[in-house]
């Protein structure tokens, strides 16, 4: 850019000067050119470089280009195939071509030939004001190759707006209309090209990707627009190496020896992109095609198609190279016409005469290396009479060597330029009906005003340029191939469509590709994230599995992702999982024996149900409360009965129930066992001259009906206001939900459960207050100990039920309703039961009332024959195990009961056992 600045300050002072001095040297000799009514300007790169100037003279060109030729030949075939139309009636085109050496400073000096006044006798360029009447020598330009020359070339054009088409040079900066207004081409900017690139390099998921480019305006505008885009998509740059463009052989060679290097030890960079010069990258895998290294090359449109890289020794070692190119057209016309060149050569051609002096020195050299020896030998003139006679026998042949060489996007290209200028002229002249009306004399501003207006379709190609002066062609992209010792290009794998912005697959050897890996890090697999490490690249990453309960499913992820609540997941998971409902189910074996336990309870409730009834009008039976023992049996059995509502999945209906109908049946069992233990208080430990009084203010019935009625207001308020319920619990356990009772209101669970144990601490203080009944009257004894097992059992339960959690909490529960309602059973009905089936002879009531006898006559200290008592006391010992009073009977004790003694004064002495 620097440099092309410079030389357009410098236009001023070249313009005032006379060029014919020009036209007498090189000018004229790096030319070729045929008359016309209107001439148009070519510019092309027939030779690569320039010879090192010492001296400001002619500027002397080696390297010589076959490809430049072939280009050139396009451009006199497009243009004789106007002339030869009826697009053009009665005007012909001629045409004035240059050689720019792929050098800015040589091109300009073949645009002042351009700029230089028409018919003018000393062909110099005139300043003035105002140019917009001024007439040129040419009425437009093609070219040039590179965008170098041609920024250089636009800047000198802008000055008479002369339009200018390219057929190459793509650099992005040539697309800004403020800058260069009269430029054209008929390719896209290399804002697509890299776009593509991007593409391509995504398609692989390749994110560690290095960069080279040559040091001039296209290599640069390219390469950063490659990198701007590849960043925006998280791609990261490995290495971003430049190569000297203008600098010596030796330092090029030196930089690129030591990118060489670079490329080398960075193992883990397997995609290289390379905008940048032929001559390069010919000595860049000169050298790297001694290490075999594996690569994919991709390349730019610069050097894609370059001929001299396939003859490279060991080629083949350095890896996969896939080019860019421009769409091409048919082209078959053209390849007809090099063909039979010779023939249809019919004005004289300096390039081509070059071409065939080289052919003479060449003429012992396979075709293989000819055109790397014609590259080699543009100096050479030394030329032997049999070299010469083959060359002869070249120019009378057709010539397959030159058509090699074509390039068929380029050479579209030429064509589409001259077709649009051809068809801008058409319009500019108002051709119509064999006839031109208007004068070819005109300013070439006026054909860039009808160039910028041409929009036609030839052969179903759309030329039309947008308003950035662009075509929207799209691109073939090529891929190399080694075949038959040869590497080969022409085989087109892929396309890539500006408008639809995609890679449209042609050949499945395209996917090849995809074995290749070009990362920092390793792909982080789906159930891992990436974190980022030290380097500045975020391309550059180690990877850590997701937590537990987290997922992540794709790779090279971010994040990791909560599982819903209802799901689990491991950790490195790439999904989650649906938990599984859990609960204290059937067959759980703690189940199975806390349910054997409870129905165990309910036979022994229906056997001892049985058995009271069969003995119903016996003293056991009628000392154990009578009625009321059915009562208590009915409430003990709807206690174990509720031991099935906390087994199994739990619903609102299950919640509910089993509480309510534990709390109301306990709460049963207790009241009816207060009863009874207030019974025994009122017969025993009372003064006998209240108990009538006492007598007539007790009420079993209501005692425990108001007692439970309490408990069912306490129930029926909890279920009411907030009431237990089913609860999915899915933070508690990792792989199920577990299903349980929340039990609403803690509150009022607490008083249900503090209300029963409140009764029961009445209960127990009325029995332990009758801890001195008889020995062998133990009741009381038997409702304390059933009451201090209730109490050890919630008492237990209360710290376990509190740090318990999970699938066994119903069960802790559970047992303590086992335990406590089995301490009522045994203690208050077994003695009993055992009484009615293996003591019958206790079971009497002369035996009952002898018991009662005997502990009234010891309270009251009136029993005045000690052998009386020892000889009853043998049958008092006997009937130990009588453990409740007939509430009738003790509370009929009176002071004549002497006289009820004497009617047991015949009582058997056999002893009865105590229990």
């Amino acid at each position: 850019m620097l440099r092309s600045m410079v030389l357009y300050n410098m236009f001023l002072m070249l313009s005032s000067l006379s060029i014919n001095s020009l036209l007498a040297c090189d000018i004229l000799d790096d030319n070729t050119r045929a008359p016309g009514d209107i001439i148009i300007g070519g510019l092309f790169s027939l030779h690569e470089k320039i010879i090192s100037l010492k001296k400001p003279e002619s500027l002397k060109c080696a390297g010589y280009d076959v490809r430049g030729l072939v280009k050139t030949i396009a451009l006199i075939h497009s243009i004789e195939m106007i002339n030869n139309s009826t697009l053009l009636p009665g005007i012909k085109l001629g045409y004035e071509i240059y050689d720019t050496c792929t050098d800015p400073t040589k091109a300009l000096k073949a645009t002042l030939r351009f700029l230089s006044k028409s018919n003018s006798t000393d062909n110099c360029v005139k300043v003035q004001c105002n140019y917009t009447d001024y007439e040129p020598t040419v009425k437009a330009v093609i070219g040039a190759t590179t965008s170098e020359v041609s920024i250089a070339v636009a800047r000198l054009l802008n000055i008479q707006l002369m339009p200018q088409i390219s057929y190459s040079a793509s650099a992005k900066i040539l697309s800004d209309k403020a800058r260069f207004p009269a430029f054209l081409r008929t390719i896209p900017s290399d804002g697509y090209q890299t776009k593509a690139m991007v593409k391509l390099v995504q398609k692989f998921q390749w994110n560690w990707v290095g960069t080279i480019a040559s040091d001039d305006e296209y290599s640069r505008s390219g390469i950063d627009n490659f990198i701007t885009q590849a960043e925006s998509l998280g791609i990261c740059i490995a290495f971003q190496e430049v190569i000297p463009f203008y600098s010596s052989i030796q330092i090029t060679n030196s930089r690129i020896k030591e990118i060489a290097n670079i490329i080398i030890n960075r193992t883990r960079v397997n995609a290289i992109v390379i905008f940048g010069k032929g001559s390069h990258v010919i000595e860049l895998f000169r050298i790297l095609g001694t290490h075999n290294i594996s690569k994919v090359w991709i390349a730019s449109d610069s050097w894609s198609t370059n001929s001299h890289i396939t003859h490279l020794e060991n080629i083949q070692n350095i890896g996969d190279i896939v080019g860019f190119t421009f769409k091409s057209g048919n082209i078959s016309k053209f390849q007809n016409y090099l063909k039979k060149l010779p023939v249809n050569a019919k004005n004289f051609n300096t390039f081509l005469a070059e071409y065939y002096r080289l052919r003479m020195l060449c003429a012992n050299v396979q075709n293989d290396e000819l055109e790397m020896c014609i590259s080699n030998n543009t100096h050479h003139v030394e030329v032997d009479k049999q070299a010469a006679n083959k060359a002869m026998e070249i120019q009378h042949q057709e010539d397959d060597f030159l058509v090699n060489n074509i390039e068929p996007g380029v050479i579209s290209n030429i064509q589409w330029s001259v077709t649009a200028l051809a068809h801008a002229l058409r319009n500019l002249l108002k051709c119509n009906e064999g006839i031109c009306w208007k004068s070819f004399d005109f300013a070439p501003w006026k054909l860039l005003e009808e160039l910028k207006k041409v929009n036609l379709t030839d052969e179903g190609t759309r030329i039309q340029f947008d308003p950035s002066g662009d075509f929207m062609s799209g691109y073939d992209i090529v891929i190399w191939k080694f075949i038959r010792g040869k590497m080969e290009f022409n085989h087109i794998v892929a396309e890539y469509n500006i408008k639809e912005d995609n890679i449209r697959v042609k050949d499945s050897r395209l996917n090849n590709l995809e074995v290749i890996t070009s990362n920092c890090s390793n792909q982080c697999q789906p159930g891992q994230i990436k974190l980022s490490s030290e380097s500045q690249h975020t391309c550059c990453y180690s990877c850590a599995n997701c937590s537990s309960n987290t997922y992540s499913e794709t790779s090279d992820a971010l994040q990791c992702y909560p599982c819903l609540a209802d799901e689990w997941a491991p950790s490195g998971s790439a999904s989650c999982h649906k938990k599984r409902n859990v609960f204290l189910d059937w067959g759980n074996g703690f189940s199975i024996v806390l349910l054997t336990l409870s129905a165990s309870g309910i036979v022994l409730i229906i056997v001892i149900a049985v058995i009271f009834t069969k003995n119903v009008n016996t003293p056991a039976v009628k000392s154990n409360g009578g009625t009321m023992s059915f009562i208590m049996l009915t409430s003990l059995l709807l206690s174990f009965l509720s031991v099935g509502f906390f087994i199994g999945k739990p619903n609102d209906t299950t919640c509910r129930s089993r509480q309510c109908l534990f709390g109301i049946s306990f709460t049963l069992a207790v009241s009816c066992a207060l009863a009874k233990s207030l019974k025994i208080l009122l017969a025993f430990n009372f003064n006998p001259a209240n108990q009538n009084q006492l007598k007539n203010l007790y009420n079993s019935g209501l005692i425990t009906g108001f007692c439970t009625g309490l408990q069912v207001v306490i129930c029926t308020m909890w279920l009411v206001f907030n009431g237990p319920r089913v609860n999915k619990d899915v933070s508690r356990l990792q792989k199920e939900i577990l299903v349980e009772c929340s039990e609403g209101s803690y509150v009022a669970y607490a008083v249900m459960l503090g209300y029963i144990a409140f009764l029961a601490l009445i209960c127990f203080t009325f029995a332990f207050k009758g801890r001195k009944l008889p020995e062998n009257y133990n009741e009381a004894k038997f409702i304390t100990f059933s009451m201090l097992i209730y109490f050890i059992s919630w008492i237990t339960f209360v710290p376990v039920y509190v740090t318990t959690h999970g699938l066994y909490l119903p069960a802790v529960e559970v047992v303590a309703i086992l335990s406590s309602t089995y301490g009522i059973l045994c203690c208050q009905f077994f003695p009993k039961c055992y009484i009615i089936l293996f003591k019958k002879e206790c079971n009497t009531t002369t035996s009952f009332l002898k018991n009662l006898f005997d502990y009234s006559l010891k309270s009251t200290n009136i029993v005045t024959n000690s052998q009386f008592s020892r000889n009853h006391s043998v049958h008092a010992r006997s009937c130990k195990s009588i453990k409740n009073n007939n509430s009738h009977n003790t509370l009929s004790i009176t002071s004549d009961s002497s006289v009820q003694s004497n009617r047991i004064t015949g009582v058997s002495r056999k002893r009865c056992s105590s229990w």
